[in-house]
């Protein structure tokens, strides 16, 4: 296990570089210009065989590929988040599911016509209105959920990392995997894409991995609790792959306001303060910790200048 550990935190380490992430944006940058490119010229007959059948012809869709490579590289900070905080993680999922939502909108755009016919083209006005939507409020409540803070403490912590490091490991290699299948599906089978269908399958069982370490190193009903809730946000936001734009939107929200308010009440009603020690917190910690978690919700949510006034 701390094998595995070494390998991540090297991994992770040359991930963060500020010339790993800004070689990173460039090839975004170059891949959406590419894309584009290469999409304008196929939409006027101008490429050869086998590109012209590979490359589609509306120019939205390079959009949509910008937007998929963005989500790749959120799903790799996804994956050293696990490592830091399943808290973190979490808000890494609403994050990728926010944007995921707003790729399906330019998506459902660049399938309207000119001119728009509200008779005809309601559903399809729907899923725009409901993808957007749905990605504006998975952004305020990302907000709303960095505003949450609970405390862990035991003292097998160290391990635990550890623990989560390896699982970390495993869902970067199966990331590795699942990419390369699906550009292999996408490029020589001619399918569609399903990657995020993919990892978002492997990341459930992840959670549950998680969580069963989080029972051995922190045998707390409280932990593992949350930690539950947390794999059911996630299999709400698998299950909105594969189903209607406006559907998937509504799931997606619905494991939003799930998780926002598993959090709330897991640090409204937190267990006892614990010392490093495992020993219980003097009484004028508790009470700390008591008067800490009983702020107004309000004063968490809104700035300080709002809650002053």
């Amino acid at each position: 296990m701390n094998l595995c550990a070494q390998i991540f935190d090297l991994l992770r380490d040359f991930w963060r570089r500020p010339e790993v992430s800004r070689k990173v944006s460039l090839f975004l940058i170059f891949s959406f210009l590419t894309a584009a490119a290469g999409i304008t010229l196929n939409k006027h007959g101008l490429l050869p065989a086998p590109l012209d059948t590979i490359l589609p012809v509306n120019p939205f869709e390079a959009i949509r590929m910008a937007f998929s490579l963005v989500l790749a590289v959120e799903v790799i900070a996804l994956i050293i988040a696990i490592s830091d905080s399943v808290s973190l993680a979490v808000g890494k999922q609403l994050e990728i599911m926010g944007l995921l939502l707003l790729r399906e909108t330019f998506t459902d755009i660049s399938l309207l016509d000119a001119r728009i016919n509200p008779a005809e083209d309601y559903l399809l006005l729907l899923q725009i209105a409901s993808t957007a939507v749905g990605g504006l409020l998975l952004f305020i409540m990302r907000g709303a959920f960095a505003r949450f803070r609970y405390l862990q403490w035991n003292k097998d912590v160290a391990s635990y990392i550890n623990a989560k490091k390896c699982v970390a490991l495993a869902l970067f290699f199966f990331y590795l995997f699942a990419g390369a299948y699906d550009l292999y599906g996408v490029f020589l089978l001619g399918v569609e894409p399903e990657f995020f269908r993919i990892f978002y399958t492997s990341l459930i069982f992840a959670d549950i991995l998680l969580l069963l370490g989080g029972q051995y190193y922190m045998p707390c009903f409280h932990a593992t609790f949350r930690n539950s809730g947390y794999a059911v946000g996630t299999l709400l936001m698998r299950l909105s792959f594969g189903v209607p734009h406006y559907l998937g939107a509504a799931l997606c929200v619905s494991a939003g306001a799930y998780i926002l308010a598993l959090t709330w009440v897991a640090s409204r009603f937190s267990p006892e303060v614990l010392d490093e020690s495992g020993q219980e917190a003097p009484a004028a910690k508790r009470e700390a910790g008591r008067a800490r978690r009983g702020l107004p919700v309000l004063k968490r949510l809104l700035p300080e200048t709002i809650v002053s006034a």
